[in-house]
């Protein structure tokens, strides 16, 4: 066979590619085969095993990963760097004259053979409209122009450089031909291609001065390693690359960590779809910013506890991992340096509201939060027992974390940060009212920023009743609400309304019995807590100078604390809590 198949080996058939791990017999069978392991686990019908006889392991744990083929099928044909570049950008355009109509403008695309002259250069009209003429000839022209291109994608086509690979880096074969073809190439994507060994990787990029972005994803490399005198090559190679993404390789974090130190100026660093479970020890690049390990096995934080050593590392992305828990079992909580400001842990399975809280002292520094998509968020309940919707979730949840500036992309603003840390305080006051008096102490211990909200906002007033309702009751699940108008109080409206009713719908009771357009209305539900008229500056600002008595009166300001109930499809328990309350109707003449 004249591909000479030998273990590590990369191939491709249909399109399709695979690794070579085992070459021989085959017991039942008569003649050679390959043992093929597919870079699709789908692709393949075992993993490796033939009537209960192993022959080879496989990379991929999916039982359908691998196949046994014949040696002597025919692989696809190997490209190199300079006939892959151009069958993609430089491809023989097709010689038929397509024909695009539009009832405004027609374009018709025309070509004609080398060295025949068109048989009349006068423009084409169709009625009072000038056609526009392209040939084919100048738009193969410009795509030809391979020296000009500044973004190279050369995914998947079945590309390998053998001509390097263990001395022939060394010897300095092929040195020039990536340099001619394409010397100004800023970004540069590798993915899913024949690559064997890094060299290979290595040998491309040298040759490519102004390279910043580098994608080697989909490549099973069998060899990484290198002398002391390839890695300092490399070191030069890579000098001006500050992105580089080494997804789906199934590469060692350890490889993975030894790579990232050829690359002198990383900052963005792609690990992506590698079925991590654990990272080892081996840390990363200094240098990096930017980590992405979306779509691993990652069980816990403490798995990447190594990570916490980078000192510069400002964006971490642990999206659609198994993430339950901060630390497994005598497994002490890994603490980030403060350098860490935006984490992504959406799509992982995230159920306690201890992890939630926690992530304050693991990342000491966060602000911009991506917590979406976690279990925790599909069954919230409140501590009388009603459903809680994700609205309710989110703003527990910036509520819990005092630093946060942006939860799941939504910038939080000051009022919707004053709205969700009062709601949670009363839910914190619900959970204690609903709970034996003897667990007072361990609710309160589990509420990290109870006593600062108490601080901030007041201790909310807890009652308690022998003849307290049954919070799974039908009573427990309607509010008594009082609202009156507030430039004639007057006029007044009283109901019992299901916690579950949405704001729209009461904003349409209130308008209705009010003879107030429902979109006019504006609901302010008094709470009557009173707590300092905080940021109110008006009784000193509007003075030159201090009366004598100032200071003592800043001191008794106090105002009583509102919350608007915003129009929407929340339900009116998310803005109102206990089962009484007194709403104040404004009109909005604007709306």
């Amino acid at each position: 066979m004249s591909t000479n198949p030998y273990t590590g080996k990369r191939l491709s058939y249909d399109g399709r590619l695979c690794t070579v791990r085992y070459q021989g017999e085959v017991q039942g069978t008569k003649g050679e085969w390959l043992g093929v392991e597919w870079d699709d686990p789908t692709r393949g019908k075992h993993a490796g095993e033939h009537q209960g006889a192993k022959y080879f392991d496989c990379l991929h744990p999916s039982p359908t990963s691998a196949s046994f083929i014949r040696p002597t099928r025919p692989p696809d044909p190997t490209h190199s760097f300079p006939s892959a570049l151009k069958s993609k950008y430089a491809s023989d355009l097709p010689t038929s004259s397509p024909t695009f109509e539009d009832p405004d403008v027609q374009i018709v695309f025309t070509t004609s053979p080398k060295n025949v002259p068109t048989p009349s250069t006068r423009p084409i009209k169709f009625g009072c409209k000038v056609a526009e003429e392209v040939g084919f000839d100048k738009i193969r022209k410009q795509l030809a122009q391979l020296s000009e291109l500044r973004v190279v994608i050369l995914d998947g086509l079945g590309m390998a450089r053998p001509e390097v690979r263990g001395d022939g880096w060394v010897e300095g074969r092929g040195e020039d031909d990536v340099r001619e073809v394409c010397p100004k190439t800023v970004e540069l994507d590798l993915s899913r291609n024949l690559f064997e060994e890094w060299r290979e990787v290595a040998s491309i990029c040298e040759q490519l001065e102004k390279l910043k972005s580098l994608r080697v994803d989909g490549n099973r490399f069998r060899d990484t390693t290198l002398s002391e005198a390839e890695e300092d090559r490399c070191r030069r190679a890579f000098a001006n690359i500050n992105f580089l993404k080494l997804e789906e390789n199934l590469l060692p974090w350890e490889d993975i960590a030894r790579l990232t130190h050829l690359f002198p100026t990383l900052a963005s660093l792609g690990a992506s779809s590698n079925l991590y479970t654990a990272l080892s020890s081996h840390t990363l690049n200094m240098t990096i910013t930017d980590l992405t390990l979306e779509d691993n096995l990652i069980p816990s934080l403490s798995a990447i506890d190594s990570l916490a050593k980078l000192p510069n590392l400002q964006r971490l992305i642990l999206k659609s991992n198994k993430i339950s828990e901060i630390s497994s079992s005598g497994v002490s909580m890994p603490v980030f340096s403060s350098t860490v400001a935006e984490v992504d842990l959406s799509f992982n399975e995230l159920s306690a509201w201890s992890f939630v809280e926690a992530l304050a002292l693991v990342f000491p520094g966060l602000i911009s939060l991506r917590v979406s998509h976690n279990p925790l968020y599909e069954s919230l309940q409140a501590p009388d027992g009603r459903a809680l919707a994700a609205d309710d979730g989110y703003m527990l949840t910036l509520a819990r974390l005092g630093n946060l500036k942006t939860l799941n992309h939504s910038p939080i603003n000051p009022k919707e940060r004053l709205n969700a840390e009062s709601y949670y305080l009363s839910m914190i006051a619900k959970e204690v009212q609903f709970a034996p008096e003897n667990m007072r102490e361990q609710i309160l211990k589990s509420h990290p920023r109870y006593a600062w909200l108490c601080e901030e906002y007041g201790e909310p007033d807890v009652q308690r009743s022998a003849n307290a309702i049954n919070p799974n009751s039908l009573a427990a699940r309607l509010l008594r609400v009082r609202f009156y108008l507030a430039k004639d109080k007057s006029k007044r409206y009283e109901a019992e309304i299901p916690m579950s009713c949405t704001a729209y719908t009461v904003l349409g009771m209130v308008g209705k019995h009010l003879g107030i357009k429902p979109m006019e209305c504006k609901l302010l539900w008094e709470t009557g807590d009173w707590m300092p008229a905080k940021g109110r500056l008006v009784a000193f600002d509007d003075y030159e100078g201090e009366s004598e008595d100032s200071e003592g009166e800043a001191n008794v300001d106090r105002m009583m604390r509102e919350v608007e109930v915003v129009p929407g499809t929340r339900s009116i328990g998310t803005w109102i809590d206990g089962s009484e309350a007194s709403v104040r109707v404004e009109i909005d003449s604007w709306a």
